[in-house]
This record gives structure tokens, C-alpha cells and sequence, in this order.
């Protein structure tokens, strides 16, 4: 090719590229709003997104609020982002002016204004839906619970209320502090009862502010609640179950002592003292009630388990084989070293179900369970499983001594007795009668 030809050629792609990317820029600048891309110094690409239009004002010609624009449903990371609004009333359709609209479970809350309209935004995880209480002292409060129907998969829903008059709602407010009279900032304040006069469920949750107080607003006197108090790990759990509101409820004021901690170590072992190895178990400390945490024992049988609170614990396994310590206290020793005895062992006990007429009966449930005590600490266990289609069971790593054995089956008389094993493995046929 010539070179007068190369050099057209060139020129035609190049004016062509250039005509490509001119015709792109001009549909970009039709759409002001459209997302683009530019680059920083970096060479990095930024979103760059246009603001959004001023929301028109209102007015207040009059007390109806303008429905508000929607707002986007989020599915980031599995949530969603709901928008309630309406309007709260008495029964003469007069607006309440100050009335708390809180959700329960996710800490959302907003007021209505003079004119009783109001707008709660809440965040809340994707598969679940809100639950709303309409609070407010002098009134008789109503806990509303939304669900896909009402909500209907959209973003946006208008929800009125009306509520009536009740003389006997109330206010209530409280300090939560240590023995130092300081208050304790964040602590989590609960008040709920299953059973109310609407036989409706109410649960309220606050948080107390850096001087430690929290109120609770529209509470039905003359009920009875659960209250509770859940701070950090370093404080124990609060609760009272038998907590009584009055007419003209007193301020509540609680003083929590803080927890010590030690570090314990020690051994899983079976009934005859020997290690049990990859072994795990939870401990909860039943004074403070809010600490629980998972032990494992290395190939040895040893376990260690940094910085728990003193008190009383118990211990229990999860899964088929059901192993439970109580009565145990870790005291305030710097340092605990435990033996953990669990109803293991190396017997076996096998057997077959069947009925009068020495046909096997299958799905039969088989359950082991005893209890031993041990320098006042009681341990038991409870294992449990099906018969199979002939009828059969077993049961392995088990330790020595009694066990109670029950035996039941759909249509016949539940059988019960205690096993002592006269050996290391034992076989028992067991025979049911027709109900």
C-alpha cells in the first residue's frame, strides 16, 4: 500500500473515534440527572449523581398533611427502609399533640405535631415487619403490628390512629446508676406483659441517656410487668417479674454493683476419671443471668475460659446426648481450676421393643436419664432416640451405675423401670401392652 493511502486510512479511523466519542458526551448532557463517571487525579473512577428536587412546602392551609414523596425500599444488606405516616386523634377526631410512636424491636421513634400528623422512618432487616406503639400519658395506648398485607412489599404506608382517654395511663421515669452514685450511660431498660386488659402483648424498650435515666410514657396502673435491666458483661442482669405501676408511680432507682472476673482452667472427664477429649460444653452464670459461653476440651481434656464472673453457674451440652452441671460456684479466687465430670463412659446398652404378641414396634421412644450428686453439685443426663423397624435401639459411651429407662409408644402403656448394667455391655428386651 501506498504511503498516501496509509495515511488516509489512519485518518479515517481517527476522525471516527472522535465522532463516536462526541455523539456519547452529547447524550449524556440530555439527562442532568443521569449517573456518570469521572475521573480523579488517581485515575479512579467517582459516582457523580445529580441532587434531587426540593420537596414542595407546605403550607399548613390546612391540617391534613400532603402525602409525603416515597422512599426507596433498601435491600443492602438483606434490609429494607420503611416510611409510616398518618395522623393521631381522640375519639372526637380532635389531634393529640406529643404522642410517642415507637417501634418495639428496633428502637425507632418519632412525635406527633400540633395538628397529631407524624412520619417514622425505620430500618428494619427484610423478612421482618414492624410492630408500633401509639403512647401517650392520659390516653389508653394501642400496639399495632404491620404485616406483608398491609405493607403490600412498598416502601410507603399511611396509618391513622385514635385513642382513647384513660385516666389511669401514666409516666414513668428512673435512674440506673453503680454504687459510686454515677449514672450508667446505655443500659438497655425493658418493660413487658404477656396479658393486659386489651389481651393484647406489650413490650417497650429505652435506653438510658449519660446521666442514666430513661422513662417510659403511657403506661397502663395498676398492671403488673417484667421489668428489666441489661447493661455491659461487667454489670449483671436486672430483673424484676412481679413489677407493679401505680396511679402516681415513685422515680425508679437502681443500683448495679459491678462484676469480678476470674480465669478458669481445667478437665472434662467421663465417670471413671478419665479425659474426654473434643468435648464441648456451654456455661451460663446463673447470677448474673446475660453471660454464656462455649468450652471446648483439647485432645487431653483440658479447657481454659478467660475472664468470667464470679457466682453460681451451670453447665450443659447441646445436641442428642442432653449432659447438665448445677450448683457450681465460681468464687473470688484469682484463679478456678474445675473438674467436669459428664455421665460418659465405655457401656453399652442395646435392646428390642416389642408387643404382647412379639411383634416388633417401631418409632417406640427409648430415654435414659439419671441424676448423681457429687460435694452438692448435681449432675444428670438424658438421652433419648427411636426404635428402628425390627424394633431395636443402643446406646454407646455410657458410665456405670442406674439408669431410668422409659418406654413409650403411640397406642400402648408407657413402660418405665431402672437398668443397673451387670456388665460392660448389656441387652434388654422390653415388651409393651396395647393401651
Amino acid at each position: 500500500m501506498e504511503p498516501r493511502q496509509i495515511f488516509i486510512s489512519i485518518t479515517i479511523v481517527i476522525l471516527s473515534t472522535l465522532a463516536l466519542y462526541l455523539l456519547i458526551a452529547w447524550q449524556l448532557l440530555q439527562d442532568p440527572a443521569q449517573e456518570s463517571l469521572r475521573a480523579d487525579k488517581n485515575g479512579s473512577a467517582t459516582i457523580v449523581t445529580a441532587a434531587p428536587a426540593e420537596k414542595p412546602v407546605d403550607t399548613g392551609a390546612t391540617p391534613k398533611a400532603s402525602r409525603p414523596e416515597p422512599v426507596a425500599d433498601s435491600q443492602a444488606g438483606g434490609r429494607k427502609i420503611l416510611e409510616i405516616f398518618g395522623r393521631v386523634t381522640d375519639t372526637d377526631g380532635q389531634p393529640i399533640e406529643g404522642v410517642l410512636i415507637a417501634e418495639e424491636r428496633y428502637f425507632a421513634n418519632a412525635r406527633s405535631d400540633d395538628t397529631g400528623h407524624y412520619r417514622i422512618l425505620l430500618d428494619i432487616p427484610r423478612h421482618r415487619y414492624p410492630n408500633l406503639h401509639f403512647l401517650r400519658s392520659g390516653y389508653d395506648g394501642q400496639r399495632i403490628r404491620l404485616g406483608k398485607k398491609e405493607l403490600q412489599q412498598t416502601p410507603l404506608y399511611e396509618l391513622d390512629v385514635s385513642l382513647e382517654d384513660a385516666l389511669d395511663s401514666v409516666d414513668l421515669e428512673g435512674w440506673i446508676g453503680n454504687e459510686a452514685g454515677f449514672g450508667l450511660e446505655g443500659a438497655r431498660v425493658e418493660l413487658s406483659a404477656s396479658y393486659t386488659r386489651n389481651r393484647d402483648s406489650f413490650y417497650l424498650t429505652d435506653f438510658t441517656d449519660s446521666n442514666g435515666n430513661f422513662a417510659f410514657e403511657g403506661v397502663r396502673s395498676g398492671e403488673t410487668y417484667k421489668f428489666s435491666v441489661n447493661l455491659t458483661p461487667e454489670y449483671p442482669y436486672y430483673e424484676d417479674l412481679d413489677f407493679r405501676v401505680t396511679q402516681n408511680p415513685e422515680q425508679i432507682s437502681i443500683v448495679l454493683k459491678k462484676l469480678s472476673f476470674v480465669d478458669i482452667d481445667g478437665m472434662i472427664l467421663d465417670r471413671s476419671s478419665t479425659p474426654v477429649p473434643d468435648y464441648e460444653m456451654y456455661i451460663n452464670n446463673v447470677t448474673t443471668g446475660i453471660h454464656t459461653r462455649k468450652i471446648v476440651s483439647d485432645s487431653s481434656g483440658y479447657f481454659s475460659l478467660p475472664n468470667f464472673p464470679l457466682g453460681e453457674v451451670r453447665l450443659s451440652t447441646r445436641g442428642a446426648e442432653f449432659f447438665k452441671i448445677s450448683g457450681l460456684q465460681i468464687t473470688g479466687n484469682s484463679y478456678q481450676n474445675l473438674k467436669l465430670v459428664v455421665d460418659r463412659g465405655n457401656h453399652y446398652l442395646s435392646g428390642w421393643v416389642s408387643d404382647n404378641n412379639g411383634v416388633a414396634v417401631g418409632r417406640a421412644m427409648v430415654t435414659l436419664d439419671r441424676k448423681f450428686h457429687n460435694a452438692g453439685i448435681e449432675h444428670s443426663s438424658y438421652r433419648s432416640q427411636a426404635t428402628d423397624s425390627n424394633g431395636g435401639f443402643a446406646f454407646e459411651n455410657l458410665g456405670d451405675g442406674d439408669y431410668h429407662v422409659t418406654v413409650y409408644a403411640l397406642g400402648y402403656v408407657k413402660q418405665d423401670f431402672n437398668h443397673r448394667f451387670d456388665g460392660q455391655s448389656d441387652e434388654i428386651f422390653i415388651t409393651l401392652k396395647r393401651d
